[in-house]
């Protein structure tokens, strides 16, 4: 038997570029069931009502109009599910909103239980410990060490005087380049030849349209292997994996 209601499912995903991965990230229903909606295996499923509700949640991820859908479709449905009756309108929408209500009240259950233990916590181990004033019991004495035996020898170890990378490019051939510091784009635009851009952060990324028309220096030394790559890359440089990079 052609399975209608699947193949209209899987034309209405496709149609808007969906895959099942992103339907099942924006509902919470695994891609094993989303695959027995398309498949129109529904002895998958604990009941019709369970199939409606999924078939909706479906066509919402894909932007489809699910009233149109189900208009269409809900004749061809029941037939399927060998269902004498179908359900009204009205009913179909009062458990719809049974469902919406009880995930709401589990949501609401769990934030009061974290709420209690939060306060629980805190009246047990937070500063001021109200436990320790409500039992009376003194607080710990604490030692302190001679402060001059912790003091840092230079303002290096405890503080950056600068950021950490430091990039110079020099352009040998016009080039199209996307240049960020951390969040903050810097540039985007195509540059000339005999241009140089310095560029200094904690985490500097490069898009680069020409590899081969740019010199890289990373914190002073020259990083080439980028430049035989025949096609755009990307180029992501943090304190992290700046070391891996020199060595390439």
């Amino acid at each position: 038997m052609e399975k209608i209601l699947g193949q209209a499912l899987r034309k209405e995903r496709e149609a808007r570029g969906v895959s099942l991965a992103d339907i099942a990230a924006e509902t919470r229903i695994g891609t094993r069931f989303l695959n027995a909606l398309e498949e129109e295996d529904f002895d998958l499923f604990p009941g019709s009502f369970y199939i409606h509700y999924y078939i909706k949640n479906y066509l919402q991820a894909c932007g489809a109009d699910e009233t149109a859908f189900f208009n269409t479709y809900q004749p061809y449905l029941n037939k399927v599910l060998k269902r004498e009756e179908a359900l009204s309108p009205d009913q179909y929408m009062h458990k719809m909103a049974y469902v919406k209500f009880s995930k709401r009240r589990r949501t609401l259950l769990l934030i009061l239980l974290l709420g209690i233990l939060g306060l629980m916590a805190f009246l047990v181990f937070g500063r001021p410990r109200l436990m320790d004033k409500v039992l009376g019991r003194a607080p710990e004495a604490i030692d302190v060490p001679a402060i001059s035996s912790y003091l840092l020898e230079a303002r290096e170890d405890f503080c950056l005087t600068a950021a950490p990378l430091r990039a110079r490019l020099s352009l040998e051939a016009p080039c199209w380049l996307q240049l960020w510091r951390g969040g903050e784009k810097v540039a985007e635009r195509t540059f000339r030849t005999g241009e140089v851009i310095t560029l200094e952060g904690y985490q500097l990324t490069m898009v680069i349209a020409r590899p081969q028309a740019l010199r890289l220096q990373l914190n002073g030394r020259e990083v080439s292997f980028f430049r035989d790559s025949p096609v755009a890359l990307k180029l992501a440089v943090d304190p992290l994996n700046l070391q891996d990079i020199l060595k390439r």
